[in-house]
């Protein structure tokens, strides 16, 4: 396949896009376009840089909604001070010497009067300030209010009568869902490529037999990734100053998000909101538009956070709920969440868990997974909360923990924690010692979340060092693989009733792999090499009786992926020698399909699918009667390859003879261009000469290129 080849669905050029910003890369316009967006409105982020005439005013807040303390309690009065200065600090992580000046007016009676200013050295840490404090709930009776001094002005300049805001025209974007509509279900898929950057060129196309179909190809259509939203009903495109989203059968340009650098984005689950990223930029101590929330469908900005750690920011900073109603964030001894409905903090507080090192939530329930470090003789402790009442379904405590990593089965039924474990532990002296450990062991600590009443917990314990765990999308089997003695293995665990796992059968494997790859449908399991530099494997295995299906090997495997019915395996080569890049298709039981090279391939995604809407009994049924469907199946598929094969042939006949007239027109062109070529060369007709190699005579010539002199004694 050469990715380079239009087919006549390409619409890259402008005219067939329709409606405005249709060219990603830069944002161009076309022709007599006039464009009645505001720049305050499009780079609301880039503006507020812009250096303008300043009273000094921009790092003063005023913190309203404190307690109000009697003059009589100066004890008091420098205890809420003391409070105030310590949330300040919590908050914005600045040093007592960031603060230039605090003020709490009083009464004439010396009583403090509810509210006070704070001064800093830099206007990031007014920023951060009230983000974190504005809605805190200081005590039962108090809540704070926190905002900049100067926004005084702007809101008393707020005119006394509302305007009701234009409404504007809706815009309509054609099926976004076409592609599922396709009679013969084919599956798409992305391509990012090129030869110098990797991101020249990029192309959807469709899973045909006998060879892919394109569907769309246009030149520098995103600067360097692209995301599918998580239902495959958007293709996001990153570029230098924001990201773009696209849509439809004709991929036409449904809005566009302005944040300059934007390195990461992350969909909603169910694709109503898109988290923007960008990386700090070294000159600022605090950037409060490292991340941005957006609202999919009328692209408002929704929430802007800061971001001061020394990390760098990515998609898996914020996790969703599956429902769209909570996101989180982890802060020190916190975790932050969100409600989508005001996009404030929920309970406008925090939810305080010290020594919290890490979160996740369920994908089918709000159920919050999460673990706490050791502490001295505090023990390490795992948790699951119920996120609309914060309270814990089921918590367990371990000794000599090192790590936690979660692992949710796809139904949120089970959830499997790997534990890492020591015997021994070696600290150094001093706060900052580093710590050493000693006979490190591993186990699973499985919850089963299948009961209503409670969560059992079920511990199983591994001695081998743990590569990787994987729970069947739509199952009870677990599969882990581990490694002993340079020896790797694949171990199959399953459910009973009694909420037990057992160990079903541990194999040996002939190669080194370290990724496990289930198919979405189950049943199919594929074990793998990652990040292969030379060569790579892959094992298919059918966990219904635990065969190895195929044992195959790839040069250079970069990357696998499933295609959204689990019919397909892609593995994919995005190795430094461009030319050797590519993609194979193998079936679900390791049969080969086909091949495609793709000089520069950069990036291969396939677009996801929307859940099915079959009910579990009616998915059942279906599978339990497939024989009955099968000849059916087979001759459908006979016919659609026999039709696919004519296509090809017919496709290829037709470009040999566009290329031949192609030819013929040149040579014609080039023949009535001879007696020019004879002109220019002096009357001698060179092409006749080489056309007759056999009358050439051959001379030799010698030629004296250097001479020394050896004077003789």
């Amino acid at each position: 396949m050469d990715p380079r080849k239009r087919s006549s669905a390409s619409r890259s050029d402008t005219h067939h896009h329709g409606g405005h910003y249709e060219n990603g890369a830069d944002y161009r316009d076309p022709p007599g376009y006039v464009d009645d967006i505001k720049d305050d409105e499009l780079m609301a982020d880039i503006l507020k840089e812009e250096p303008g005439k300043s009273a000094g005013m921009e790092s003063v807040i005023i913190i309203d909604g404190l307690p109000v303390v009697p003059a009589e309690q100066k004890d008091r009065q420098e205890k809420l001070k003391n409070v105030v200065r310590k949330l300040i600090i919590q908050h914005t992580k600045c040093t007592q010497s960031d603060f230039l000046e605090e003020v709490y007016p009083v009464e004439e009676d010396g009583s403090t009067k509810g509210f006070a200013f704070f001064e800093f050295t830099e206007p990031e840490f007014a920023k951060l300030a009230i983000q974190g404090m504005n809605g805190y709930k200081f005590d039962k009776q108090h809540t704070l209010a926190v905002d900049l001094f100067i926004d005084f002005d702007k809101y008393a300049s707020y005119p006394d009568e509302w305007e009701e805001p234009a409404v504007r025209p809706f815009k309509e974007h054609g099926n976004l869902r076409y592609w599922l509509e396709s009679e013969d279900c084919y599956d798409q898929y992305l391509l990012i490529y090129g030869s110098h950057s990797g991101c020249e060129e990029a192309a959807v196309y469709a899973n045909t037999p006998v060879e892919p179909t394109q569907l769309e190809h246009r030149d520098h259509w995103t600067d360097y990734q692209a995301i599918w939203s998580p239902l495959g009903t958007y293709l996001a495109t990153f570029h230098q100053k924001g990201l773009a989203l696209w849509g439809g059968k004709e991929h036409k340009q449904i809005t566009r998000f302005a944040h300059q650098h934007v390195s990461d984005a992350m969909f909603s689950p169910k694709e109503r909101y898109i988290l923007t990223i960008r990386p700090k930029p070294d000159f600022l101590p605090v950037d409060d538009q490292s991340m941005i929330l957006w609202d999919v469908v009328t692209s408002a900005k929704k929430k802007a956070f800061s971001w001061d750690s020394k990390e760098r920011p990515s998609a898996s900073s914020v996790k969703w709920s599956p429902d769209e109603n909570f996101f989180g964030l982890m802060s020190k001894d916190a975790i932050n969440i969100y409600e989508t409905e005001t996009f404030g903090l929920q309970n406008k507080k925090s939810h305080s868990i010290p020594g919290l090192a890490d979160f996740t939530w369920s994908p089918t329930q709000n159920y919050l997974a999460y673990w706490v470090k050791e502490i001295t003789d505090i023990p390490a402790r795992l948790g699951l909360m119920d996120v609309t009442s914060r309270t814990d379904v089921r918590s367990k405590q371990l000794f000599s923990v090192t790590d936690c990593q979660f692992y949710w089965q796809k139904n949120g039924e089970y959830m499997a924690v790997k534990v890492n474990r020591y015997k021994h532990i070696k600290r150094g002296k001093g706060p900052n010692a580093p710590v050493e450990y000693a006979g490190l062991y591993y186990n699973l600590e499985i919850f089963v979340l299948t009961t209503k009443k409670e969560v059992p917990v079920e511990s199983v314990e591994i001695r081998d060092p743990i590569i990787d765990i994987a729970w069947e999308p739509n199952g009870n089997k677990l599969v882990v693989l581990t490694v002993a003695e340079s020896v790797t293995s694949v171990s199959f665990y399953s459910g009973r009733l009694d909420h037990k796992f057992e160990l079903i059968k541990k194999i040996p494997l002939r190669h080194k792999v370290d990724r496990i790859s289930w198919s979405p449908m189950g049943q199919f399991v594929v074990l793998h090499t990652s990040a292969s530099s030379s060569v790579g494997y892959l094992v298919f295995i059918d966990t219904a009786d635990l065969s190895i299906l195929a044992d195959v090997e790839h040069f250079v495997l970069s990357e696998v992926q499933w295609d959204p019915t689990g019919r397909y395996l892609t593995a994919i080569t995005m190795g430094n020698n461009k030319k050797d890049n590519g993609y194979t298709l193998y079936s679900f039981q390791g049969r080969y399909v086909r091949n495609e090279k793709v000089e520069g391939l950069s990036m291969f995604t396939w677009r996801p699918r929307p859940p099915t809407l079959l009910s579990l009994e009616k998915q059942k049924e279906i599978k339990k009667n497939l024989k009955k469907y099968t000849p059916e199946f087979e001759a459908r598929d006979k016919m659609l390859l026999n039709k696919a094969s004519k296509e090809v042939a017919e496709r290829r006949k037709r470009q040999m003879d566009e290329f031949m007239d192609f030819l013929t027109v040149k040579q014609h062109a080039f023949q009535s261009a001879r007696h020019k070529r004879i002109a220019l060369r002096g009357g001698i007709d060179t092409e006749e000469i080489d056309a007759h190699p056999e009358e050439l005579v051959e001379e030799k010539l010698e030629i004296i290129l250097s001479v020394t002199s050896t004077p003789l004694e």
